[in-house]
C-alpha cells in the first residue's frame, strides 16, 4: 500500500468518525486535518473540500452495499431465503463496519436523490426484489415500493436504534429476529 493510499485512507476513516460523532455540518477540513496529524493544505491534496470527500464516502460506499445486496437478491432457492440472504447481509455489513454503516445512515437523506436505480443502489434492489418476488408470485400483491420501504425500515429503524444506545448489541446479533420480522411483511 502506498503512502498516498494509507495517508487517503486514514482521512477517510477520521473524516467518517468525526462526521458520526459530530455530523458533517460541525466538521471543517482542519478538524479532519488536525485527526489525522497533517496541515489542511495536505488534506487538500486528497479531497478538494469536505463536501467533494462526504459525497466520495457516501457514493463509493453506498454503491458498494447495493452489489452486496444484490448478490444475496439473487440467491438461489425462495423468495424467503433471498429475503434471509439480504437481510443477513446487512445484518454482517453492520458488524463488519459499524463506523461506515453509521456514517451511511446519518448522511443518506443528502445524496439519495442523486443515486442512479441501478443494481448499486440498496433500496432499488429491494424494490425490485419485492416487485420480481410479487410477479412471480412468491409473495402476495401489493405495493412494492410501500413493501419494500417496510422491510428497510425494520433494518434502518433498528441500526438507528443501536447508533443512539436503544440497542446495545449489533445488528448481527438480533439477525434472526430482523428475518422474522422482514418475514412477516412479505406473508
Amino acid at each position: 500500500m502506498s503512502e498516498t493510499t494509507s495517508s487517503k485512507d486514514r482521512i477517510k476513516r477520521e473524516a467518517m468518525r468525526l462526521f458520526v460523532k459530530h455530523g458533517t455540518d460541525a466538521v471543517s477540513m482542519r478538524d479532519i486535518a488536525d485527526a489525522v496529524g497533517m496541515k489542511a493544505p495536505s488534506l487538500y491534496a486528497h479531497f478538494r473540500s469536505r463536501d467533494e470527500l462526504i459525497a466520495a464516502l457516501f457514493h463509493a460506499s453506498y454503491s458498494e452495499y447495493g452489489c452486496k445486496l444484490a448478490e444475496a437478491a439473487s440467491t438461489a432457492g425462495t423468495a424467503h431465503r433471498q429475503l434471509e440472504a439480504m437481510v443477513r447481509t446487512i445484518c454482517a455489513l453492520h458488524a463488519e463496519d459499524e463506523l461506515l454503516f453509521n456514517f451511511l445512515l446519518l448522511t443518506q437523506h443528502g445524496f439519495l436523490a442523486e443515486v442512479p436505480a441501478d443494481d448499486h443502489n440498496p433500496v432499488e434492489v429491494i424494490c425490485r426484489w419485492v416487485a420480481a418476488s410479487m410477479d412471480s408470485g412468491d409473495i402476495p400483491p401489493g405495493n412494492p415500493t410501500l413493501i419494500a420501504g417496510a422491510i428497510m425500515g425494520v433494518i434502518i429503524q433498528n441500526a438507528t436504534f443501536r447508533l443512539y444506545g436503544r440497542l446495545t448489541t449489533g445488528l448481527n446479533e438480533h439477525a434472526d429476529e430482523l428475518f422474522a420480522l422482514c418475514l412477516r411483511i412479505v406473508s
